[in-house]
């Protein structure tokens, strides 16, 4: 065979691999065009959970503090207690205020007996009577002032101690014993721990397909190795910088259009203990189309 066949015989060999290379390239491109007519992904997203902000409903020293900062608690932990003694106090002198008014009023009642018996004989006058009655239902009144104040006594003493209404996570404490603790300011935050999501902002371009029911596979930058399950659960009425403190006013005709990102609040269907998640880190979201409907 000839010199000028053989290197024939090698350009064709060669035209012939990159024909199949060219192919395998195509059938990739059309292959990732296609899967990518399925799913839609972003890495603006981040993980949320409820955030309960934890406050007394009575003011008081706090006494003592069972809790440490970073720390899980279960529903129904001991967290802080408020000095009870004044509320102890308040609860006695509810309960004597009780007693006093109790006797004022079987005392009144006594004297209305006694004066509709004789104005039966009529030897006291009607407006005797009238007076009689009136006296028994304003002392009635005031004792069911004593027992509501008694209620709300034992309620706020009740108060004294404060416990977790919902399993989670102790952040931001700076409460100490001895600190005096007002009514209603939020003194820590506990982060529930029963409920995580993934708020992923996806350019609105990418919500044509989007429902909620919708599979997602969430990565958690902080574990890079682990797959999130999750679903989506809802897709907000607006863009975030439409709820922002200053939106932005595009009436003036000097604008710039730019692609505007929607929160979707994708729940995480699988939290694990061996992967704890923490509010506010960053993640990844890819949101299957057409799955609402799959189990």
């Amino acid at each position: 065979m000839s010199r000028v066949s053989r290197l024939g015989q090698i350009a064709a060999r060669h035209r012939a691999i990159l024909a199949f290379f060219g192919i395998l390239v195509l059938y990739g491109a059309y292959v990732l065009w296609r899967s990518l007519q399925h799913y839609v992904s972003t890495d603006d997203a981040y993980v949320g959970a409820h955030v309960i902000p934890v406050a007394a409903q009575v003011s008081g020293p706090a006494m003592r503090v069972y809790i440490h900062n970073d720390r899980p608690v279960k529903a129904g932990q001991r967290l802080f207690e408020i000095d009870p003694h004044p509320f102890k106090i308040a609860v006695a002198q509810a309960i004597a205020l009780i007693h006093e008014r109790a006797a004022v009023l079987a005392n009144a009642e006594s004297i209305n007996r006694r004066t509709e018996h004789m104005a039966a004989h009529r030897f006291v006058s009607s407006q005797a009577l009238d007076n009689a009655r009136t006296n028994v239902s304003a002392d009635a009144a005031l004792l069911a002032e004593a027992k509501a104040a008694l209620a709300r006594a034992r309620l706020n003493l009740r108060h004294c101690l404060v416990r977790a209404s919902v399993s989670g996570d102790i952040s931001n404490l700076k409460l100490r014993p001895g600190a005096f603790v007002q009514a209603g300011n939020p003194l820590f935050a506990l982060i529930a721990s029963r409920l995580y999501w993934v708020t992923a902002n996806f350019k609105e371009t990418d919500l044509r397909h989007i429902r909620p029911g919708d599979r997602a596979h969430i990565h958690i930058d902080m574990y890079p190795g682990h797959l999130f399950r999750g679903r989506v659960v809802g897709i907000s009425g607006g863009s975030g910088t439409a709820f922002s403190l200053l939106p932005p006013e595009n009436a003036t005709g000097n604008w710039v259009k730019v692609t505007q990102r929607v929160p979707v609040r994708i729940q995480i269907l699988d939290p694990s203990p061996d992967f704890p998640l923490r509010i506010g880190t960053s993640a990844t979201a890819t949101v299957l189309f057409g799955t609402s409907r799959s189990p």
